[in-house]
């Protein structure tokens, strides 16, 4: 009776154990910001399609936006162009593409984001920039912003 009862006892224990053990994915992803140059904005280094970009953090573009020169996309004809003169913030036409994103350890695959000519982004700011790290990306996550430690904090969200 006793070396019946050992058994399960023994693999309860051995699963235990295992699952203890085993990797689990980061629950959630620390990336430094950095404070621009100018206004006062917050900077992230990211990777377009496996290229180095600097992104301003910009909780207030429904869109991600990146340069044209990061991504596969030839100059469109005028019925394709997207218009971002609405509002108060960063204006300019650009056109709908698919890029993979990458912020510090976070990977955003083959999501739509707008290209456009960042030059003149790059000029007001004094310091090369790449585009806006929008809402898009961040909705996919609970994501805090630290100001203080100049820090962006993503969770995923539970599934």
């Amino acid at each position: 009776m006793r070396t019946a009862c050992r058994y399960p006892v023994a693999l309860v224990l051995a699963a235990a154990i295992a699952f203890s053990v085993s990797p689990q994915p980061p629950k959630s992803a620390e990336i430094p910001l950095r404070s621009a140059r100018a206004f006062g904005l917050m900077l992230v280094e990211a990777r377009i399609n496996g290229q180095p970009a600097v992104l301003i953090l910009d909780t207030g573009s429904n869109h991600t936006i990146v340069s044209s020169k990061l991504v596969d996309v030839a100059m469109p004809a005028l019925k394709n162009l997207v218009t971002s003169k609405k509002g108060s913030g960063y204006s300019g036409n650009g056109v709908f593409t698919t890029a993979t994103v990458s912020v510090g350890p976070v990977l955003w695959r083959d999501h739509q984001i707008v290209a456009m000519d960042t030059n003149e982004l790059s000029k007001s700011m004094g310091e090369s920039v790449d585009g806006l790290l929008g809402t898009d990306f961040l909705d996919e996550f609970a994501a805090v912003i630290d100001f203080k430690q100049h820090k962006l904090i993503l969770m995923h969200p539970p599934k």
